[in-house]
């Protein structure tokens, strides 16, 4: 019997940030993290790239966790084009390897972090479920370290 790993995160894709931290805040007694943009994406094979590092989602985590909850506004055209749960969020120690295995079983990257020269450093992917949810797979050496200034607490912690 397999054991299902425990998501570090679960990303829900709002229409006003502002807004879904006051409510959840509210409902749930969450504190949040300062909002900040997220980096460039690259969409699937046949995606278009996005350049523009104001065209990602300005994204906030709860300082409860884990699991974390992720907000991220709501961006037309792009992954996070509409609002609901948007993913489960999972630490890799080979997010290439993993992200190429979940290809080969036939769920491709929808999604990829990228640098404007089209590396797929740091190593952030998206797969989507024949259900329409995406897994993220986060590289751990590399998304840990930024995880953890941004919570400012040691990466040990996580």
């Amino acid at each position: 019997m397999s054991t299902i790993p425990t998501p570090h995160h679960i990303g829900i894709v709002v229409a006003d940030l502002e807004k879904a931290m006051s409510e959840l805040t509210e409902l749930l007694g969450l504190q949040w993290l300062p909002a900040v943009r997220s980096g460039h994406q690259s969409l699937g094979p046949h995606g278009a790239v996005i350049e523009d590092p104001a065209a990602g989602p300005l994204l906030t985590m709860s300082r409860q966790g884990p699991p974390y909850l992720e907000l991220l506004e709501l961006v037309p055209g792009t992954v996070w084009s509409r609002s609901g749960l948007h993913h489960l969020g999972y630490w890799s120690a080979d997010a290439h390897n993993d992200s190429a295995r979940m290809t080969a079983q036939g769920f491709p990257v929808q999604a990829a972090a990228v640098t404007l020269d089209g590396d797929t450093a740091p190593g952030v992917f998206y797969h989507r479920t024949s259900d329409a949810l995406n897994l993220e797979l986060v590289e751990m050496s590399r998304g840990a370290p930024a995880f953890a200034h941004y919570l400012n607490l040691p990466a040990a912690d996580l």
